[in-house]
């Protein structure tokens, strides 16, 4: 796998939650603002990675949703 990608949404309360996707299952993690979002996604790919380093993603994309409401 050469990429993951995240999609990121913002929750009411001001803080972040960002999923990943897997062939093998997801990668989810939250953070309270943008940079500590990163690190947490950074620290989750390790994590989730620590016992096959040969499958990490050399990119990780991240894909930021917004909630429309239509009324």
């Amino acid at each position: 796998m050469n990429e993951l990608i995240f999609n990121i949404i913002q929750e009411p309360d001001g803080g972040y939650v960002a999923h990943g996707k897997l062939e093998t299952g997801s990668i989810v993690t939250q953070g309270d603002d943008l940079p500590e979002l990163k690190e947490m996604i950074k620290d989750a790919i390790e994590g989730y990675y620590f016992d096959k380093p040969d499958q990490k993603p050399e990119t990780v994309l991240l894909r930021f949703e917004e909630k429309l409401a239509l009324a």
